[in-house]
C-alpha cells in the first residue's frame, strides 16, 4: 500500500458508484435476513448469491458478496440472543451470554451489544487491513500444518473455561466431540463409522451440530413445558421485557476495551488459513474470561461475554482476506467464494494483485467499512422489529423453532439426514445439559477435531513420520506450551470453586 495516497480517491469514487452503493445496501439488508435462518452461515449465503454476480460489475459483485457475509454474521446473533438458536456457527458462544441476559429483561442492550460491537470489530480490522497487509500476509504465510495442529490443540485446551467448577466434565465433552469428528471420510482415504448409512458418508456438517446441540434443547425445554403444563396451555413468554433496557455511554466506555481486544483476536485469527470466525469468537470469549474482573460471572448474561466474541467475529471478515488476496489462499467457504468471483471477472488473486490491481484492493476495503456503516444505521432502526420475537409464548415457539431446524438443516445440503441428526443430536444434547454437561466443549472438540486431524497427518508426512520435529518447530512449540498452561489453569480455577 506504498501508493494508498494515490489510489485512496479512485477507490472512493468505485464504492460510491450509485449501482455499487445500491448493490452494498441491498447486500446489508439481505445478509441480515439470511444469517437470521439456522443453517444459512455465511459460506451458504454466499453461495446462493453467487449466481447473481455474474450480472454485475466487478467491485459491485465482490462488495455485494461481502456486503451479506458481514451482515449475516450479525443476522446469526439475532435469533442467539432471543430464542437460543445460533443463525451462523460463530454466533455459537454468543448464546452463553446474549440468551441469559435477554431472558433477564434485557433483549435490546443485548442486541445493540452485538451490533455496535460487530460494527466495531469490522471496521477495526479493514483499518489494520489498509495499513498492515503485507505484514499479516507475512505472518499468515509463517503458519503451516504443524503451527495449525498447535492452535487446534490450543482450542480444546480452553474447554475447562466453559465449565467453571467441573472441567473434568468439559474434557468429556469435548471428547464426545472429537469423537463424532472422526465420522465419515477422513480426507486420506477410507470412510469411518458411516455404519452403513448414506448420510453419514460425508460426515457431520458444524452447521448440524452446532444448531442441534445449542438451539435444539432449548426448543425441547419449551415442549416439555407444555406438556408439564398440560395440553392446550400455551406457556409463558420466553422473555419478559423490561422498560428500563438501555446502555448508557458509560457503559459504552466500559466495554471498548473488550471491542479492542475482540477486533485484535478477530484480524490476527483470520489472517491464519482455516480456523474462521467460529474459532476467533470462541478464543475472544476466553481470553475475554481471562481479562474481564468479573469473568466469574460469564454464562449469566454479561456484557463482555456478547462484545468480545460478537467483535472477533466481525473482524475476521477482513483479517480472512489478507491471505485470499496477498497469497491467494482462501481462509473458508466464503472467502473462497469471494476468490472465485474475482476469478470470474478475470483478477488472479495473489502477490501481483496488490502491485498491478489498482485501487480495486484497497476499494474492497474501503467497501468493508461501508457495509459496517450501513449495517450499523440498519440495525439500529430494525432491532425494535426483532425484539417482539421476545414475547412470544413459549408454546408457540417451541414446536416453530423444532420445525425451523428441521427445515434449515435439510436446507443446508438438500438432505434429510441432516434434519434427523439435529433431531438426535439435540435430544442427546437436551440430556447432558439435565447431567450437567455444556453444550460448548462438545462443539468445540467437534470443531477442532477436523482441524486438529487433517493438519497432523499433512505435518507427518513432511516430517518423515517425525512427530518429534512436528512439536519442536518454535511456533508450534510456543503454541503447545500455551495450551498446556491454558489447561492446567482451568483445572486450578475448577479448585478455586470448592
Amino acid at each position: 500500500m506504498d501508493n494508498f495516497s494515490e489510489l485512496a480517491i479512485p477507490a472512493l469514487l468505485m464504492i460510491f458508484d450509485p449501482v455499487t452503493f445500491g448493490l452494498v445496501l441491498g447486500g446489508v439488508i439481505l445478509g441480515i435476513f439470511l444469517g437470521i435462518l439456522p443453517g444459512i452461515g455465511g459460506s451458504q449465503a454466499l453461495a446462493l448469491m453467487f449466481p447473481f454476480t455474474f450480472l454485475m460489475p466487478l467491485e459491485g459483485a465482490v462488495l455485494f458478496l461481502l456486503a451479506i457475509y458481514s451482515a449475516a454474521e450479525y443476522g446469526g446473533s439475532i435469533p442467539s440472543i432471543l430464542i437460543r438458536t445460533p443463525g451462523t456457527a460463530a454466533n455459537a458462544i454468543t448464546v452463553l451470554d446474549g440468551y441469559p441476559m435477554a431472558k433477564q429483561g434485557r433483549a435490546y442492550r443485548a442486541l445493540m451489544i452485538s451490533l455496535v460491537s460487530g460494527v466495531f470489530g469490522g471496521i477495526v480490522s479493514s483499518v489494520i487491513f489498509v495499513f498492515a497487509a503485507s505484514g499479516l500476509a507475512w505472518v499468515g504465510l509463517r503458519f503451516g500444518p504443524a503451527e495449525m495442529f498447535a492452535i487446534g490443540l490450543f482450542g480444546l485446551s480452553v474447554v475447562g473455561s466453559f465449565t467453571g467448577a467441573d472441567p473434568i466434565k468439559g474434557f468429556i465433552a469435548a471428547t464426545i466431540g472429537l469423537l463424532l469428528a472422526t465420522v465419515g471420510e477422513s480426507g486420506f482415504g477410507g470412510i469411518r463409522f458411516d455404519f452403513g448409512l448414506p448420510f453419514l458418508a460425508e460426515g457431520i456438517p458444524e452447521v448440524v451440530m452446532i444448531i442441534a446441540l445449542l438451539a435444539a434443547p432449548e426448543a425441547f425445554r419449551m415442549l416439555e413445558q407444555i406438556r408439564v403444563m398440560g395440553p392446550g396451555k400455551d406457556g409463558t413468554e420466553v422473555i419478559k421485557l423490561r422498560e428500563d433496557d438501555g446502555l448508557p455511554f458509560r457503559d459504552w466506555i466500559k466495554l471498548s476495551p473488550s471491542f479492542m481486544r475482540g477486533s485484535l483476536i478477530g484480524t490476527a485469527t483470520g489472517v491464519l488459513p482455516g480456523p474462521g470466525p467460529t474459532i476467533s469468537s470462541v478464543v475472544a470469549y476466553n481470553e475475554e474470561k481471562r481479562w474481564c474482573k468479573d469473568g466469574d460471572k460469564f454464562g449469566t448474561g454479561i456484557d463482555e461475554g456478547i462484545a468480545a466474541p460478537e467483535a472477533a467475529n466481525n473482524a475476521c471478515v477482513a483479517g480472512a482476506l489478507v491471505p485470499a488476496l496477498a497469497l491467494g489462499i482462501p481462509g473458508s467457504g466464503a472467502i473462497a467464494v469471494l476468490m472465485g468471483v474475482l476469478i470470474s471477472k478475470g483478477i488472479v488473486p495473489g502477490p501481483t494483485l496488490f502491485t498491478s490491481g489498482g485501487p480495486l484492493v484497497l476499494s474492497i476495503f474501503f467497501g468493508l467499512i461501508l457495509c459496517n456503516i450501513l449495517l450499523l444505521v440498519i440495525g439500529i432502526f430494525g432491532m425494535r422489529a426483532f425484539v417482539p420475537i421476545a414475547k412470544v409464548p413459549a408454546g408457540t415457539l417451541g414446536p416453530y423453532i423444532i420445525m425451523l431446524l428441521a427445515v434449515g438443516a435439510y436446507a443446508y445440503d438438500n438432505n434429510i439426514g441432516h434434519s434427523i441428526m439435529v433431531l438426535g443430536f439435540g435430544a442427546l444434547a437436551f440430556v447432558m445439559e439435565k447431567l450437567g454437561f455444556s453444550p460448548i466443549p462438545m462443539i468445540l472438540g467437534f470443531v477442532m477435531g477436523g482441524i486438529i486431524e487433517v493438519n497432523l497427518n499433512r505435518a507427518m508426512i513432511f516430517a518423515g513420520g517425525d512427530f518429534f520435529t512436528v512439536a519442536t518447530r518454535p511456533i508450534t512449540l510456543c503454541i503447545l506450551l500455551v495450551a498446556l498452561l491454558s489447561a492446567v489453569f482451568a483445572f486450578k480455577r475448577g479448585r478455586s470453586y470448592e
